[in-house]
């Protein structure tokens, strides 16, 4: 193994030298800026120019003169580099002068702990250093020890935590709403999810004796509702009934899936803490309300069907003008016609027909049919239909990009602060009257006085109402205006003039038809493009 070029002082009668050794076998050349440092140390300083030509030409060790006079013995020394992260300590050592001492094992352990390291001190690489007396080379002599992380904790969960409820498209077009995995069915004793509690870390140290502290380790808990049974060690939850399980936020529910045949006279109205199941229609009139989902087998007539999760329609539903449909999730329907339709998440259905649709997610009418004939379809996302309008020309309006609840917000803002004005118009000067009247000393009848606390009651109430109002109003407007937007309308076959395409701020009226294309915004223009 090779040694780096090193030097050494020599203290002889006629004066303090620095012996030069060039490197052998590979090793590295003597560094200037090292050897000058050390020199400064001992308080010389030699003459830089002629000290660099003596080490540019060093092939065999060689002597400079630099003082006259014979100075004292110095004593073997190391210089010490701590890393910037101070996980590691590197000493490069420098010999004793002729007659100088040399270190011992308990020097140099005790030289690094006056320098500050604490924590490290590798025994065996000074021993290593003692034994082969390189000079001039990098030893590691104390090394730092990195915290070991810990692992979060995670739940590990034995049902399907994504239930699909988008209906597959069969090969002849036609699209399959009978085989629907809208319920994660569960059975009584059955596993549902297990903790993986999280592992700690452990702390490391630099070497100079801090301690360095592991990432904190995210934490979980099981979070569960009824129906379910906590094993004893608390790590694992088990379902207590035959019935439907679903994640939501993190929590672990259990529902018994109530079935009925047929929502009518027999049934009545169903308000279920829940999912409820249908297995054949739900007629006019008549309403469902749930927590959980609604499964129809059958048809849905002019009725009301609430969830707090996802509706599903196998036969359809023809709302004859009063029907709703309202999900907090999504709705799928085989058609929707004559209905009001509000969902949270996306519509699917093979035909809408002169119905109002409202959904926060994408709109999809897809299968043999694929059509949206008459009505209104606002969607924040994308709306998409193999035909959109008819050959009659019947009035149909898609709406895309925009939130069809603020949308209903800021239209119910504007109607009402509309009125309001109209009222704060009709009373202020009937105040200002009676006020400048009361200020003059007149005295009212008691009719008056009547009228004129009716009229400070409601304006009392008016005003501030209006004043919030307004600022919503402004506040959504901007919102709604400052809103950028990828959503797009897409026509498989033909959209037909008397259709009328809205994306965000943007309309265009379609005054001929256009097949196979999509509908983008583009700065303040809707252009037409090929699909």
């Amino acid at each position: 193994m090779g040694r780096n070029g090193y030097f050494q002082l020599q203290m002889k009668d006629n004066g303090t030298f620095v012996k030069l050794f060039p490197p052998t076998d590979g090793g590295e050349p003597i560094r200037i800026d090292e050897l000058r440092q050390y020199l400064a140390l001992k308080n010389y300083v030699p003459d830089p120019v002629a000290l660099n030509k003596v080490l540019t030409e060093l092939s065999e060790p060689a002597e400079f003169k630099l003082d006259n006079n014979k100075a004292f013995a110095e004593m073997e020394m190391f210089n010490l580099q701590i890393a910037e992260n101070k996980m590691s300590a590197t000493a490069r050592f420098y010999p004793p002068s002729n007659a100088g001492a040399s270190l011992r094992k308990e020097d140099i352990i005790n030289d690094l702990k006056h320098k500050g390291i604490k924590f490290g001190i590798d025994e065996k690489e000074i021993e290593r250093f003692l034994s082969e007396k390189h000079y001039c080379a990098d030893y590691i002599l104390a090394k730092g020890k990195a915290p070991v992380q810990g692992q979060d904790a995670s739940i590990e969960y034995f049902f399907n935590t994504n239930p699909n409820t988008k209906p597959a498209l069969n090969e002849d077009g036609t699209v399959d709403f009978f085989n629907l995995e809208v319920i994660s069915k569960c059975e009584a004793g059955q596993k549902l999810a297990t903790l993986h509690s999280e592992v700690p870390g452990e702390a490391g140290f630099n070497v100079l004796g801090e301690r360095i502290a592991p990432k904190d380790v995210i934490k979980m808990r099981l979070r569960y509702g009824r129906n379910i049974t906590l094993s004893e060690d608390g790590l694992t939850i088990f379902s207590n009934v035959n019935g439907h399980v679903s994640l939501t936020d993190d929590l672990v529910t259990v529902t018994d899936v109530y079935e009925v045949t047929d929502v009518d006279t027999t049934t009545g109205n169903i308000e279920y803490n829940g999912n409820v199941q249908v297995l054949g229609n739900v007629k006019a009139g008549f309403a469902v309300q749930v927590t959980g989902n609604v499964e129809v087998r059958g048809v849905v007539e002019g009725a009301l069907i609430q969830a707090d999760g996802d509706i599903i329609i196998m036969r359809g539903m023809n709302g004859m003008g009063r029907g709703k449909l309202i999900a907090g999730g999504n709705i799928v329907s085989k058609f929707i016609e004559n209905s009001d339709v509000k969902a949270g998440g996306y519509v699917h259905a093979e035909a809408i027909m002169h119905s109002t649709i409202d959904a926060k997610g994408d709109v999809e009418v897809s299968g043999k049919k694929g059509f949206i004939t008459g009505g209104a379809v606002h969607s924040m996302g994308t709306v998409s239909a193999r035909v959109i309008g008819s050959t009659m020309g019947a009035k149909t309006e898609i709406e895309v990009g925009v939130d069809p609840t603020i949308k209903a917000r800021i239209n119910h803002l504007m109607q009402s602060t509309a009125e309001n004005r109209k009222q704060l118009q009709q009373i202020e000067p009937v105040l200002v009257t009676f006020t400048q009247k009361l200020k003059k000393g007149d005295t009212l009848t008691m009719e008056q006085q009547m009228y004129f606390n009716q009229l400070r009651t409601a304006y009392q109430k008016l005003k501030p109402q209006q004043t919030e109002e307004e600022a919503e109003l402004e506040r959504l407007t901007e919102s709604m205006n400052e809103m950028t937007t990828d959503a797009i309308v897409k026509v498989q076959e033909f959209a037909y003039t008397g259709t009328t395409i809205k994306i965000s701020d943007v309309s265009l009226n379609l005054s001929s038809n256009t097949q196979h294309c999509r509908f983008v915004k583009e700065g303040a223009d809707i252009r037409i493009k090929p699909l």
